[in-house]
């Protein structure tokens, strides 16, 4: 048995899995811990308690800004400590069983890879679009980490030259425009609703574009035309076989998927045209984090 522990920004799933199906969850705070080693103490003992008379094998941990090869959260901006954290070996000493951590976008793709729509897919990329864009790479049938353990980072390269400013501080990133944040802005500066955006995320722009707002379709074709850029320049550089979207932005159907296709067979090079799948996740959304940790764990 794997215990998956997927970490984030205000509570950490886990989950125990048996070969591909979560046998038990639990859920704790991420926050309201006074410093690193009582959270490291609470997930302990909650891995304990989910784990009960199982045979633990081994632990992985998706995390923002986690280093695979140091198993380090380094300075992760939406979590409480600013410190670097080596939940890793901290939990390895608690629970004395191996544990791997690595960044959750790298996690995600690794879920998607050993359980969903990438099974079978020696290169492929996974993107997740929610309140950021992560992305992670499987290149030659192996997860890119690069020196730092969070190569492929897709979300932070430029789109726009002297664009919107991003929340790493730079300017112009896809993240900018693609994430919840970046379609309410776009949403806005369309001049949509104001009322639309009284809701929280971007069901209120897709409910509101499925009514007719011109604007709010228009939100989901500039979305997916900035999208398209930076998939067509990700092909161009790593050449997946395969692109799979997860995350509640791509879960609203055609509205994003269909321009999107579009545009991405305008924009990729005539070379792989037929040959880059663009798929949406088979993971269910809640499964998917804690299976990704635990393809970590197994990897």
């Amino acid at each position: 048995m794997i215990a998956g522990i997927d970490i984030g920004g205000t509570s950490s799933k886990l989950g125990l899995v048996d070969g591909d199906h979560i046998v038990s969850r639990a859920r704790i705070p991420t926050l309201g811990h006074p410093d690193p080693n009582a959270f490291a103490d609470a997930l302990a003992a909650a891995v304990r308690t989910l784990a009960g008379e199982a045979a633990l094998t081994g632990v992985g941990i998706g995390a923002p800004n986690g280093n695979q090869h140091s198993g380090t959260i380094v300075q992760a901006p939406n979590l409480p400590w600013r410190e670097d954290v080596p939940l890793a070996a901290m939990l390895r000493e608690r629970l004395g069983v191996p544990c791997t951590l690595g960044n959750d976008a790298n996690a995600a793709a690794l879920g998607e890879w050993r359980y969903g729509a990438g099974r079978g897919i020696d290169d492929l990329l996974v993107v997740t679009l929610g309140t950021g864009l992560c992305s992670g790479l499987i290149v030659d049938g192996r997860l890119l980490l690069g020196p730092f353990g969070n190569a492929g980072e897709l979300g932070h390269t430029t789109v726009v030259i002297d664009g919107r400013t991003c929340t790493c501080g730079r300017t112009g990133c896809l993240e900018a425009y693609v994430s919840i944040r970046g379609m309410r802005e776009t949403f806005r500066e369309l001049g949509g609703d104001a009322e639309v955006l009284r809701g929280e995320g971007v069901m209120p722009i897709a409910d509101a574009a499925r009514a007719g707002s011109s604007e709010a379709l228009q939100t989901f074709r500039s979305t997916a035309r900035w999208l398209s850029v930076g998939l067509s320049n990700a092909v161009a550089i790593t050449t997946p076989r395969r692109i799979v979207l997860f995350g509640g932005i791509a879960r609203n159907g055609d509205l994003l998927l269909g321009p999107l296709r579009e545009r991405f067979a305008h924009d990729l090079l005539s070379i792989y045209h037929g040959q880059v799948d663009l798929l949406l996740s088979e993971l269910p959304e809640d499964d998917a984090g804690i299976l990704g940790a635990a393809a970590l764990g197994a990897h």
